[in-house]
């Protein structure tokens, strides 16, 4: 289903990423099919916390456990 895809998505940014900005997972997730809510609610399943840096957003990535 969309909410396990999202979470797999997010694991996958996880493993080279420690943080990346907001707008591009949004972009990332709906090349997928993935909408904003849908990761909304598998960034909070997984813990995903945000951060604003400057005057952009960043999800923190680096506590994300791979499967």
């Amino acid at each position: 289903n969309k909410l396990e895809q999202a979470k797999r998505l997010l694991r996958e940014v996880a493993e080279t990423n420690n943080a990346m900005q907001s707008n591009e997972i949004f972009n990332l997730a709906e090349g997928q099919g993935i909408s904003r809510r849908t990761l909304e609610n598998a960034k909070k399943e997984l813990g995903i916390k945000a951060r604003r840096i400057g005057n952009s957003w960043y999800w923190d990535l680096n506590k994300v456990k791979p499967e």
